[in-house]
């Protein structure tokens, strides 16, 4: 990584950074740079994807609308306007 690319991540970052860890820092970041160049590189083009690397088990459930008993219960004790229920003032 250029100096002027590193000024400017620390810049945009909002960071001021102290000799020793900005060394740190850009070892770092230049590692994990590398790292992604090792992606990069990988050889995947006779690879089929992958959408699914494990096997999905398990059936949603079926949806099944239950009418609530007592739906004045729910709203009992709240304060409401219109027909929406009033939250607290922050």
């Amino acid at each position: 990584m250029e100096d002027s690319d590193f000024d400017r991540l620390l810049k945009v970052c909002r960071l001021r950074l102290g000799a020793q860890e900005r060394k740190r820092m850009e070892a770092d970041i230049t590692e994990i740079i590398g790292y992604f160049n090792t992606i990069d590189n990988a050889k995947v083009d006779d690879l089929e994807p992958s959408y699914h690397p494990t096997k999905i088990s398990g059936k949603l459930r079926e949806d099944k609308v239950r009418p609530f008993e007592n739906p004045d219960q729910l709203l009992k004790g709240t304060k409401t306007h219109r027909f929406y229920v009033v939250g607290p003032d922050l």
